[in-house]
């Protein structure tokens, strides 16, 4: 059953696999996996430590995964967290871009869930 859902984006998928379903379930288990590991370190990062050579490396880590399976919002608020990050300023809208990314992903991860099975 294909994932629908207006945050979701699997053009770029869809196009690499030639629509192979099988295949495309397996790289959203790898992509849900991924983030289900490194968003609450991400998190951590960014909330308690401040350290930005940490957060623009994990930030960095994460956004290889959301350009591929792209939800709105994600791929591009990890982009501005990798650029403020390596610049070692801006923790405030890192802070707030950091709340798009939770927010979109949370909505969109039960559909994700669910088409990966």
């Amino acid at each position: 059953m294909p994932i629908q859902h207006p945050l979701i984006d699997l053009s770029y998928i869809n196009e690499i696999s030639g629509g192979d379903e099988g295949y495309i379930r397996e790289v959203v288990g790898i992509f849900v996996d991924t983030m289900a590991s490194g968003m609450p370190k991400l998190t951590d990062l960014i909330r308690n430590s401040g350290d930005f050579d940490s957060i623009q490396k994990q930030a960095h880590f994460l956004k290889s995964s959301a350009g591929i399976i792209k939800i709105t919002g994600v791929y591009d608020n990890l982009v501005k967290i990798d650029l403020l990050s390596k610049q070692r300023t801006g923790l405030d809208e890192i802070k707030q871009s950091l709340n798009v990314i939770i927010t979109n992903y949370n909505e969109a991860l039960p559909f994700l869930i669910a088409g990966r099975s």
